[in-house]
């Protein structure tokens, strides 16, 4: 069964604490979390201190928390861990990364065989089929590194929207009329739950 957390921005809301705490199918202290991110830089730790604090409060230790930069020349790795935690960025860069470091089939698996993918705004705008939505709008993405394959993970059919806030509404709603799926908007604070079939906004 598919279990997704796909947040705007990031586990540090009691309400998606909550939930997220629902999912564990272990003990916490045993939970190993496998955090993944690209183009880090020393002034930026900062972001990734922050989630290391979130997952101590779901009750995972610091020892079971690892860290993989798919900015670098790397393979996904070996070990199994519960939670692959999916940071945000550009989006159009991650995907390309991802296809690159082979991070692409290693997420599909690993979501199909019923592991807890928490997504961070462009963590969780990958998990549609096509990641167009990532570019739209006065607030979208620059596709600098000019992708051609907008295909995404494929693990959704729904478009996520982060950071969205009031001021955004006529530009999304333009955007839904010429796509033929359905697209949830999150304000910071907000996520989509997904259990199976099944899909609750947080």
């Amino acid at each position: 069964m598919k279990k997704m957390l796909l947040t705007s921005d990031g586990i540090s809301y009691r309400k998606i604490m909550k939930e997220a705490k629902k999912l564990l199918i272990k003990p916490s202290d045993e939970i190993k979390v496998l955090i993944m991110y690209a183009l880090m830089k020393k002034k930026n730790l900062k972001y990734l201190i922050k989630i290391r604090k979130q997952l101590k409060n779901l009750g995972i230790k610091k020892k079971n928390i690892f860290y993989v930069n798919i900015s670098n020349n790397i393979k996904p790795p070996k070990q199994d861990f519960d939670i692959i935690y999916s940071c945000g960025g550009n989006t159009f860069y991650i995907l390309d990364r991802l296809r690159k470091t082979g991070f692409y089939k290693f997420i599909k698996n690993f979501v199909n065989k019923g592991g807890f993918y928490i997504g961070v705004s462009a963590g969780s705008i990958i998990v549609h089929k096509t990641i167009e939505l990532a570019g739209y709008g006065s607030e979208g993405d620059i596709n600098e590194i000019n992708l051609k394959n907008l295909d995404g993970l494929n693990l959704i059919n729904i478009g996520i929207f982060p950071h969205y806030h009031i001021a955004l509404k006529k530009e999304i709603n333009e955007f839904r009329k010429n796509v033929n799926y359905p697209v949830k908007e999150l304000k910071d604070g907000q996520a989509l739950l997904i259990l199976g079939n099944k899909v609750r906004k947080i």
